[in-house]
């Protein structure tokens, strides 16, 4: 299995029970594929709060290759 770094752009559709309309909450991160830690991270930050629903999310993922700028990124090597 390989083990890449990919960039997530993801948005989530969340609601809060003291408001009666949706929110919008855009993330674009890099992760690694094919688990994705980040991702599921951030879902799992969203859903551990009582006053917070995820009510619909979908990302897209882009592989990161020799040409992909990556400048806007805090990335660290280790």
């Amino acid at each position: 299995m390989d083990i890449d770094a990919v960039i997530i752009d993801c948005e989530f559709e969340v609601e809060s029970k003291w408001k009666p309309y949706s929110h919008f909450v855009n993330l674009r991160f890099v992760d690694i594929t094919p688990n994705k830690p980040k991702l599921h991270n951030a879902i799992y930050q969203l859903t551990k709060h009582d006053d917070l629903e995820i009510i619909d999310y979908n990302y897209t993922e882009t592989p990161i290759t020799k040409d992909t700028d990556i400048k806007y990124f805090d990335v660290t090597i280790n």
